[in-house]
Order: C-alpha cells, then structure tokens, then sequence
C-alpha cells in the first residue's frame, strides 16, 4: 500500500481532514470533505495550501495507480502461465497417444511380416515402404510434439524465477 505520512508540524485535526479527503478519491470534492469533517470549503482550502495536499495526494493517486496496474498486470501474467501449461499439457497428451498409435501401427507391421515368413509369402513392393515411412513420420512428430511440450515447461519455469 502507498505510504501517506503526517508532516512533521502538521496539526493532528489537519492530517485526520487530509486522509477523509484522500479517501473520497481521485475524483474528491473539497464540499464532500467539508460536510463530512463539519468545517467549511474555505478553511479546507487553506489547510490544502498550508499542507500541500495537492502535491500529496497526487503522489498517492499515482501510487494507487501504479499498484492497480501492477496488481491487473500480475493477474494477465498468471491466466497466461494457465493457458500456457494447459497448452503443455494437450500437447504432451496428443504426443502420447501419437506415439502410442505408431507404436500400434509399428506392432502391425511387424506382426504381418512374420505373418509373410511363416507362410513364405513375398511383400508388396510398395506396401512396407509406405507403412515403415508413416509409422516414422508419426513417430518423429510425437518425439517433436514432446519436445516442444517440454520447451514449453523450460519456459514456464524460467518465468516464475
């Protein structure tokens, strides 16, 4: 919270009109103040001028301010830090079940070649090539999927330090 310190010589009833003043914000009226703490605008205008309270009050209007984007900028950055782990987590789901169905998809083939040497029967040409490049493809985008899942883990924990 900003720090609003009485003056040194600042009379206590002053200090006390200063801070119901203050609190009635950035938009504060010296008729507001005046019917709360029951003196006139007058007298609060020249404790203003005595006091600085311009000066003051403006210093911690700002500060307010500034703590109010600092608190509203802190918030963006969390809902950021969120989605992006939400995101690290769909995409080290989807490169585990990619991986999973090549490792499937790797199985079969496997299983149709013994199939062909137990029965002596030849492969098609065109056929092994096609599979063996698409179980290494889905293979090769699960281990890229990962690893920029895993990218995004360094990041993330580089951003809370």
């Amino acid at each position: 919270m900003t720090s609003f310190l009485q003056l040194c010589s600042e009379p206590a009833d002053a200090f006390e009109q200063l801070l119901l003043h203050r609190d009635f914000g950035p938009s504060r009226q010296f008729s507001q103040t005046a019917d709360v703490v029951g003196c006139s605008e007058s007298t609060l205008r020249r404790r203003a001028e005595q006091w600085q309270w311009a000066e003051r009050l403006a210093d911690y209007d700002s500060g307010m301010l500034e703590q109010a984007s600092e608190a509203r900028t802190e918030a963006e950055l969390e809902r950021y830090v969120d989605r992006l782990e939400a995101f690290r987590q769909e995409q080290l789901y989807r490169a585990d079940r990619v991986g999973g169905l090549a490792e499937e998809l790797l199985a079969l083939v496997e299983r149709s070649l013994k199939h062909h040497l137990e029965t002596e029967t030849v492969l098609q040409g065109r056929e092994l090539p096609a599979v063996l490049n698409a179980v290494c493809k889905s293979l090769e985008a699960a281990m890229n999927t990962e690893a920029t899942a895993l990218g995004v883990t360094e990041l993330l924990e580089g951003g809370s330090h």
